[in-house]
């Protein structure tokens, strides 16, 4: 690691300014290094099916578990993405439905979390799209009005009630109820 050392210069006005001897080669290293980490990572992402079996137990275990989350109201998204991170997961949030979709990356979330009633797409429809780019992802809907909703999907959406990879939860949830029902449909998707 470098020393860093600081030179102090007077001007007319007496001000002091403090200028820094940066060794650029300390900063070299760290970008090398997260550069060989990503490197690492995308290898991994494009091994054979095989290969990610075998290396399934020990690679979840090194990873954080990925959690996408949509919900159009900001302090619920904010509310809900501080729990989930406090308990140990990466948790990507998104209060826009259609942006959400747009970069939704199929096999990479190990669980999603979505509003129902949203604007421009709500969360059945979202749900839909986002099983159409992955068919095996588990997915957990909040809701605050489940008998309203629940006739809603019973008479738009009817499929989705049959699904086991699917799940709701009615609002209002305490942080410690999320974490724990997060817990055990992600332990699930893992034993099956």
């Amino acid at each position: 690691m470098c020393d860093l050392t600081t030179n102090a210069i007077v001007g007319d006005n007496q001000s002091k300014r403090i200028s820094y001897l940066v060794c650029t080669n300390y900063y070299d290293e760290l970008i090398r290094k997260k550069h060989l980490q990503a490197r690492e990572e995308h290898e991994r992402s494009i091994q054979s099916p095989q290969q990610r079996i075998q290396e399934k137990g020990l690679y979840n275990q090194k990873r954080k578990k990925r959690i996408l989350l949509v919900d159009d109201e900001p302090d619920h998204s904010m509310v809900y993405k501080i729990v989930l991170e406090y308990a140990g997961y990466q948790c990507i949030s998104y209060t826009d439905s259609v942006k959400a979709l747009q970069e939704f990356r199929p096999s990479y979330y190990d669980l999603v979390i979505l509003d129902i009633k949203m604007p421009k797409l709500d969360g059945f429809a979202l749900c839909e799209k986002i099983r159409e780019l992955d068919k095996n992802i588990q997915i957990l809907f909040v809701t605050a009005s489940d008998v309203y909703y629940e006739n809603f999907r019973k008479q738009y959406y009817p499929e989705i009630g049959i699904d086991v990879n699917i799940n709701c939860l009615q609002k209002p949830i305490t942080n410690e109820e999320l974490i724990k029902i997060v817990n055990i449909t992600i332990a699930t998707k893992y034993a099956k």
